[in-house]
């Protein structure tokens, strides 16, 4: 059996991984980029020395299983490759790990009281209980129930927050890797995990209880990808390498290279800005 240790996935990987992402948003913008004139003076990345301080406080929420197994789904997702570093080296494992540990993980802007209704197929019967006393009869719905899209708030049905949400997702998807491919999914080639990632796309796996392996497959991608374009200041995009692959300037208006909002929109060659965050723009505030 081949191990993780082979060589990398293609760079066409990581395209077909950022087509589905946040890049669709921006995608024009990083391939004109590809022409313009990249910007010598490039701005000192002071949010290097924070995470590391950061991450030398060690994971406030990941178990050391899940830590494993949450950077190898990322690294497999945005692998470092030709075009350059991939989510181990933009800190997407720290950047999710804190966002368990807080609102998000703890589910602070949801309504976590029940009933929870999953999705039913087949015939349903709704009885008059939930209607008022002239609704005597119950109703039957043949067709059963609306499946809502992934993305929609309504198909959220669970009694359990995300970081449960999470705490289930991993654990189920890796007993599904040892049973059906006879490894861990870090152990597996780059093939096999990139097939157990397509199983939890089509919703393969049967031995998943809640989440569904669709829904969590869903809620892997966009923390991924989140990870790996936000703001440093959240723990992940190290060095800002997620901007620099699609050349996004991040809060870079221009001024600090002495340009005017004027002068870049009427500049017969467009400038690509070296990217800026909000550390940068704070720090640079205070000078």
């Amino acid at each position: 059996m081949s191990t993780k240790d082979e060589a990398k996935p293609p760079s066409e990987s990581r395209r077909r991984f950022i087509k589905y992402g946040i890049a669709g948003a921006i995608g024009v913008a990083a391939a004109s980029a590809i022409e313009m004139p990249i910007f010598t003076n490039q701005i000192q990345n002071r949010d290097a020395e924070i995470q590391q301080k950061d991450r030398a406080q060690g994971f406030l929420t990941l178990n050391p299983n899940e830590q494993i197994l949450v950077e190898a789904i990322a690294e497999t997702m945005i692998p470092s490759d030709t075009e350059g570093p991939g989510a181990k080296e933009a800190g997407v494992i720290y950047f999710i790990d804190r966002m368990l540990a807080g609102n998000y993980g703890k589910g602070g802007n949801m309504y976590l009281q029940g009933p929870f209704v999953t999705p039913q197929t087949g015939s349903l019967i709704v009885t008059g209980a939930i209607y008022p006393t002239s609704q005597k009869a119950p109703i039957t719905y043949s067709g059963g129930t609306i499946t809502p899209r992934l993305q929609a708030g309504t198909a959220y049905q669970y009694a359990f927050n995300p970081r449960e949400f999470w705490r289930r997702g991993l654990a189920s998807f890796q007993e599904y890797c040892k049973s059906t491919y006879g490894n861990t999914f870090e152990k597996l080639s780059s093939d096999q995990q990139t097939q157990s990632l397509q199983d939890l796309f089509d919703n393969k796996p049967k031995n998943f209880e809640g989440p569904t392996p669709a829904e969590f497959f869903n809620e892997l991608h966009d923390m991924v990808t989140a990870g790996f374009w936000t703001d440093p200041m959240y723990g992940g995009n190290i060095g800002m390498v997620g901007w620099n692959l699609l050349a996004f300037p991040g809060v870079n208006s221009g001024v600090a290279q002495g340009f005017t909002s004027i002068q870049l929109a009427t500049a017969n060659t467009p400038t690509r800005l070296p990217p800026m965050s909000l550390s940068d723009l704070q720090k640079g505030a205070k000078m």
